[in-house]
């Protein structure tokens, strides 16, 4: 190797992530839980008092062996109050495997409370953390990234 444009391998498992997508900028943070005999995780935030309209975008990656399907998403799309009226749209992708939540821009509530469950395909053994992200739409460097892991 001639050492131009050489580069130091990436240790598999190993992620550069940078430091700024953990600021807590919205205060998320989730919970899982097991609601009707089945896994759900709750996640929490809070939108900027000051923001001007803007659309938020949440999205949320599956376990592995744990897909979001069309017909959850919808059961709790139908409520009408809680954090789940603040959502405009939806969409699943990779097979069930991310979601992603469109937040209304003109939503006057602030601190948002959404419970999504987890459709179970097949059982994994100690299975990796899966991360949540919020995102300002229009503006993606305003960004918060957690995990949760379902046990």
């Amino acid at each position: 190797s001639s050492g131009i444009n050489a580069e130091w391998p990436l240790r598999p498992g190993t992620y550069h992530i940078s430091g700024f997508e953990y600021e807590p900028i919205f205060g998320l943070q989730s919970t899982v839980s097991m609601v009707d005999d089945m896994q759900s995780v709750s996640v929490l935030f809070t939108l900027p008092r000051d923001a001007p309209s803007t659309m938020y975008l949440l999205e949320i990656s599956a376990p592995t062996g744990m897909v979001f399907t069309k017909a959850l998403v919808e059961g709790q799309m139908q409520l009408t109050d809680g954090g789940f009226s603040t959502i405009t749209r939806y969409d699943i992708k990779q097979g069930g495997q991310r979601l992603q939540l469109y937040i209304d821009p003109e939503t006057r509530i602030k601190e948002i409370a959404l419970d999504i469950p987890l459709h179970s395909k097949f059982a994994v053994a100690n299975r990796m953390p899966a991360q949540i992200s919020l995102v300002d739409y229009y503006n993606p460097s305003l960004r918060q990234t957690i995990f949760y892991i379902i046990k």
